[in-house]
């Protein structure tokens, strides 16, 4: 359901598609051809579509769910940038997009890709665009396992994930949202990302068309949330719009993942910076993690005990970090901290060359810059201790 929905809401629009890949892609839907009345020529041309028919159907509310998507994704992909996320997500996939693509615009390239290998790849935009949007997310919030699982993670097959499909379809319906979700997964070697759209709530706008016509569109914008599960340390990170649907994700990817539902503590504070305290400055050397060029503080909030009531800030100058002007090594604070609330850091990674910034709060949050530079920062955040493992402390513990 991408939103706002109806992309070509214009006949204008609708002409700068090709015309025989339009038609090629209406023709996947028969039924609601037949339902609107509306007869495509055999040798479709510019000059003999009805746009205005076809516009008035793609905008009708009884609009198939899977038409509706393509046309939509169409919209957003049809452009430099979106054809080569395309062109990745197949690569990914190692599915080959080796047609013709002379004469062809960027949107025409997305309907093609859409169309080709049929229905091999009725999936791959909304992946294309998906595996962009989950590397967008930059705030995720931790739970760690409750008990020693690992072994029993199965990736989930098809058919479970057509289950949870209808089972948070279900749930978002009794939310009031309406239908319309959907779970789009991504695996890697450590982890097992699943970005979960599902319809918001329902908004009013005023547009301008093409023709400088005022026209008020209703409309349900799509919604992301992502669930991240890693197979190396067994626990779970989300990024999600509302609070309410923690408890729902721990249940359902518990369940999926790991053959149980009860397996991710709810309320446990996994985020530490106690690493910050003593003698730290060790932890800033990173010629062991792999990707990573250099990270350094610049900002720091901390609680002395000597004035348990007032909150204390360092910040670096804009171009320099708090290594540069620390007089207390091999300390970073003082040796009369109590607790610190967050810390800031720059970063950089080997194959960049413009800093970036990490943010954690002492709790169960840590807030990304770039999220796509997660997995290289999740591994040293993780060796130096800023993210409690709450498995290593049990026996038989193997990573």
């Amino acid at each position: 359901m991408p939103g706002p929905r109806r992309c070509f809401a214009t006949a204008k629009a609708l002409q700068r598609l090709d015309a025989g890949l339009l038609s090629e892609v209406l023709r996947k839907f028969p039924a609601y051809l037949k339902e609107r009345n509306l007869t495509l020529p055999t040798h479709p041309k510019q000059e003999n579509l009805d746009y205005e028919a076809i516009r008035a159907a793609c905008m009708g509310g009884d609009l198939p769910a899977d038409l509706d998507d393509v046309l939509s994704y169409v919209s957003i992909l049809g452009t430099t940038a979106g054809w080569e996320r395309i062109l990745e997500e197949a690569r990914a996939q190692k599915k080959k997009l080796d047609f013709p693509t002379h004469g062809l615009t960027h949107a025409d390239l997305a309907m093609k890709a859409w169309l080709w290998d049929w229905p091999r790849n009725k999936l791959l935009l909304e992946e294309s665009y998906s595996r962009a949007r989950i590397h967008a997310r930059s705030s995720y919030v931790y739970f760690p396992p409750l008990r020693d699982l690992r072994g029993k993670y199965r990736a989930p097959t098809d058919e479970r994930l057509a289950e949870m499909r209808k089972e948070l379809e279900d749930y978002f319906v009794a939310e009031g949202l309406g239908k319309g979700s959907n779970i789009i997964r991504f695996e890697f070697e450590k982890e097992i990302w699943f970005l979960i759209r599902y319809p918001g709530r329902l908004k009013r706008q005023v547009t301008i068309d093409e023709d400088g016509e005022s026209e008020s569109l209703t409309f349900k914008p799509e919604e992301y949330d992502a669930v991240v599960y890693h197979k190396v340390y067994g626990d779970l990170r989300m990024n999600t719009l509302r609070v309410r649907e923690r408890t729902k994700y721990r249940i359902l990817f518990g369940h999926a993942l790991l053959d149980s539902a009860n397996v991710f503590a709810p309320d446990e504070r996994v985020i530490t910076l106690e690493p910050l305290k003593g003698k730290c400055l060790a932890i800033f050397k990173c010629e062991d993690i792999e990707g990573l060029a250099e990270v350094e503080p610049v900002e720091l909030a901390y609680h002395s005990i000597r004035e348990m009531g007032r909150e204390i800030i360092w910040r670096a100058d804009k171009k320099t970090t708090l290594l540069a002007s620390n007089k207390l090594d091999p300390f970073l604070l003082p040796d009369d901290t109590d607790t610190v609330r967050y810390a800031i850091f720059r970063y950089r990674l080997k194959d960049r060359m413009k800093p970036e910034t990490l943010t954690v709060h002492q709790g169960k949050t840590m807030t990304y810059e770039r999220d796509g530079d997660s997995a290289v920062l999740e591994e040293w955040l993780r060796s130096r201790k800023f993210v409690k493992y709450m498995l290593d402390k049990r026996p038989g513990f193997r990573l």
